[in-house]
């Protein structure tokens, strides 16, 4: 092949890999590319779909950085599921299998949901699937037993999840004892604000009375953009359930690449704004990010 062949075939190459211009790319691989996911409301406090990409700001220490990926709401989800299934949990066992079924088949076609359950230790029951009813079979074999590492295994599951491309989750189901972890409150916090991954928190039972459970769960969410709930009877489980899964499929997710100073341990603050709509809007996502 002589060189001015050689030279055209590289270039149908490279232009055929790029995707259309006006496309939402997602950047993989991208070194230091920092994911934000975001939930829009307007003054009713009802989530707002159908932004565009230029209607979103990200202030990274009061500066403005070029975002890099967006994914719209409508882009398919990854959910990690993560159960509390120590023996506190006994009583309201049957609730959470029956909620947790419904909320998974809420999901839409293309979101892929994978389930945790926690005792002492993080157990992967199954792995990311859209099989609806295999995870479905899954969750009837469910047991209750031994001590809770509630800290421990949000933290494990965060930095885990931390490494999946797209829009991704956390959704846990607890009664927010802890009393078999390594890490502490902060340290858990800390783990999952670096992660990133928003944490939906339902507290049941009595994480419902008590002060530092409460306070965990409700850092854990607010830090990472994500939200607590409560279920104050173990028959409100489903339907908090429900509400959690309609939030979830409203996020868009942003991500820009961290600034070179942002190497380290120090902590940047991040804001994500919308501009341009009709009537203020407000964002809840996570609060900041740092980069080892």
């Amino acid at each position: 092949m002589n060189l001015f062949l050689r030279s055209l075939l590289i270039l149908v190459v490279i232009f055929a890999a790029v995707p259309e211009f006006g496309q939402d790319i997602t950047f993989e691989g991208e070194v230091n590319l920092v994911e934000v996911y975001a939930t829009v409301f307007d003054h009713d406090g009802q989530t707002v779909a159908g932004l565009s990409k230029d209607q979103f700001a990200i202030l990274d220490n009061g500066k403005a950085r070029q975002i890099r990926a967006f994914e719209p709401t409508y882009r398919a989800l990854s959910c990690a599921l993560l159960l509390d299934t120590t023996g506190s949990m006994k009583f309201a066992m049957p609730a959470l299998i029956n909620g947790a079924r419904d909320f998974i088949s809420a999901l839409r076609p293309g979101d892929s949901v994978g389930l945790y359950a926690f005792t002492d230790h993080l157990e992967q029951l199954q792995e990311m699937s859209t099989d609806r009813e295999a995870s479905a079979a899954v969750l009837t074999q469910l047991r209750v037993e031994g001590r809770t590492a509630l800290f421990d295994s949000i933290a494990e599951l965060a930095v885990d999840l931390e490494k999946r491309p797209g829009k991704k989750a956390i959704v846990v189901l607890t009664d927010g004892g802890d009393n078999a972890s390594v890490l502490n409150r902060e340290a858990a916090v800390a783990s999952a604000r670096k992660a990133g991954v928003p944490i939906f928190a339902v507290a049941e039972g009595e994480a419902l009375h008590d002060d530092t459970a409460a306070d965990l769960l409700r850092d854990l969410a607010e830090a990472t953009g994500g939200r607590m709930y409560k279920a104050n009877h173990s028959k409100q489980i489903g339907t908090v359930f429900q509400a959690v899964g309609r939030y979830l499929q409203n996020g868009y997710l942003l991500a820009f690449q961290a600034p070179t100073e942002a190497k380290g341990k120090s902590w940047h603050d991040l804001q994500v704004v919308v501009k341009n709509a009709p009537e203020p809007l407000k964002v809840r996502a996570r609060t900041g990010y740092s980069i080892e």
